[in-house]
């Protein structure tokens, strides 16, 4: 009898791996700071918290189905309730990966590594580091919609990423349903990046494009195209980056220009202090070249668990009190799992 309960329990746990090597991955992160920032006094902020679930199934000759679900999960504000981020279906193989959803433009994903990443005013996407430049004041940061994106295999460290969005919605056409219906197409926003080397370790470079053409936007005649070139090296606990962007919309009271943002950071042991610069040539009229600096320093408590201090400044960039400068303090702590 104890034989038998051994063999089975050995057979139990060879057979395991095997039942659950197709099972869903449920990760995510809780960031959430203590700011102190001028014109909004001083609060508990989330973070762009997330969760998400992902995995892949193995369909056999070198093919496998890839998917993802991700929401945002505003833990500072009674929860807030989920919001939408990247989710799609997709295929993988030698051939690369072929997907359909919603997800980060390749333009998005072509950034180097930011260090001061969803900080509420130092984030590369943030109005206060941008100058309010790019559609929606995000710096090309977008997720696009309704989306067909392909990411080849590495050919020598160089990767080729592009993705095709339709127009909207169909609630989006409507205001102007006999002038777009009929002219909506699949590629109605494109955008492109070719990327050398990760982010990870060593050279990193890159060059990206977004553009949409009038068809996309819910009102007719707005156009805009976004290009980036990043270039990033990091060995031992050393990481330099710098990126330049430049906005060009076809959009009433939309910012035209380029951005430029520096970064280093420097790990050393549970100790990481990091900086950011950044500034902003305006094209339109009127309107002041900014920039702005950020500081900060990261301690790891754990190894899913940092503890963060950061300061950000800024003159004569775009913020949402419309003041010429800025400043904000956070102390805050991040946990993935």
């Amino acid at each position: 009898m104890k034989k038998n309960i051994i063999a089975l329990a050995v057979a139990s746990a060879i057979a395991a791996p095997v039942a659950f090597a197709d099972a869903p991955v449920v990760y995510g992160k809780i960031n959430v700071a203590i700011e102190d920032s001028k014109d909004y006094g001083t609060t508990t902020e989330d973070r762009d918290s997330r969760i998400g679930v992902k995995g892949s199934e193995d369909l056999g000759n070198g093919l496998k189905a890839v998917y993802k679900m991700e929401f945002g999960a505003d833990v500072g504000d009674s929860f807030g309730g989920l919001s939408g981020r990247n989710a799609y279906i997709g295929l993988a193989g030698g051939f690369g990966t072929v997907l359909m959803g919603r997800h980060d433009s390749p333009f998005k994903m072509s950034q180097v590594k930011d260090v001061f990443g969803d900080n509420t005013f130092a984030d590369m996407g943030k109005k206060q580091v941008t100058g309010g430049l790019g559609l929606g004041g995000k710096s090309g940061e977008l997720r696009l919609d309704n989306v067909i994106a392909y990411v080849s295999p590495s050919f020598s460290g160089v990767k080729l990423i592009a993705a095709a969005s339709g127009a909207q919605s169909e609630d989006a056409l409507s205001a102007v349903k006999d002038e777009q219906n009929s002219e909506a197409e699949i590629a109605n926003a494109y955008s492109v990046a070719l990327t050398y080397g990760s982010t990870k370790k060593g050279l990193y470079l890159a060059a990206a494009m977004d553009n949409a053409d009038e068809e996309y936007s819910e009102t007719a005649g707005q156009e805009w195209t976004h290009t980036r070139f990043g270039a990033q090296y990091k060995t031992g606990g050393l990481l330099v980056n710098a990126t330049y962007q430049d906005f060009d919309a076809d959009i009433a009271n939309s910012d035209e220009g380029s951005n430029v943002q520096v970064g280093v950071a420097y790990a050393m042991g549970k100790f990481m202090p990091k900086a950011k610069y950044f500034s902003t040539d305006y094209e339109t009229a009127g309107a002041e070249d900014g920039t702005g600096y950020a500081i900060g320093l990261d301690y790891k408590l754990g190894k899913k668990t940092t503890a963060y201090v950061e300061y950000v400044s800024s003159e004569d960039m775009a913020n949402a009190t419309g003041e010429d400068d800025f400043t904000s303090a956070s102390v805050g702590l991040i946990h993935k799992f």
